[in-house]
């Protein structure tokens, strides 16, 4: 094999490697914040209020933080038809009517429509609290060190 042929494989092999690596951090963040998030969420609702998405976050292949306001928020299992979801720019929510129900409303993610299996509300207030908590313990740390 040509030198130069050599070294353009060991240079892609290199890249997807690295990209791989990526991934697999983004995947371990969203699963991290997908367990704190997790901790504030109630038990799980057949159906909750919703008029309209004000924001999303994706927590990983199949979870979902769809927030109504900005302190009103659902812990959302989907079905995993979605495998766009941890990368996803825009979502929609199809729901018939100004709820939203487990099994018979669905996410919309890159053209596909996903069931939604489970909705958990989740303590906004709590949440942004212990975020914040988090932040100024490790601000202290690092000013400590």
């Amino acid at each position: 094999m040509n030198m130069k042929w050599m070294l353009l494989l060991i240079a892609a092999l290199s890249t997807t490697a690295g990209a791989q690596d990526r991934k697999t951090e983004r995947m371990t963040k969203m699963e991290q914040r997908r367990e704190f998030v997790t901790r504030f969420a109630s038990e799980p609702k057949s159906s909750v209020p919703f008029a309209r998405s004000y924001d999303f976050e994706p927590l990983g292949q199949h979870t979902v933080l769809l927030y109504e306001s900005m302190n009103r928020a659902y812990l959302v299992e989907i079905e995993d038809f979605c495998p766009d979801l941890p990368t996803a720019m825009a979502i929609g929510v199809d729901n018939k009517t100004s709820s939203l129900s487990a099994k018979f409303d669905a996410v919309r993610v890159g053209g596909r429509s996903c069931r939604i299996l489970e909705i958990r509300p989740v303590d906004v207030k709590a949440m942004k609290a212990a975020q914040k908590s988090e932040r100024e313990a490790a601000k202290a740390a690092k000013s400590a060190d």
